[in-house]
């Protein structure tokens, strides 16, 4: 591969990652304990409700 088509490749996976960083966090805000579980057992349930929160309103207190 050319330099140039690594480096879309790079940056298209570092904008996923920042998109699912705040997935993250708000499955943490809406349901802490569920997640820290999720996390522990079910790794790939977790990331595809990360995924599913980026879609979602935030959280209200």
């Amino acid at each position: 591969m050319d330099p140039f088509t690594i480096l879309i490749i790079l940056a298209i996976f570092l904008v996923g990652v920042v998109l699912m960083l705040g997935g993250a966090v708000q499955t943490f805000r809406r349901q802490p304990v569920v997640a820290i579980l999720c996390v522990i057992f079910l790794f790939p349930i977790w990331l595809i409700w990360a995924f599913v929160e980026i879609f979602l309103p935030r959280p209200g207190k």
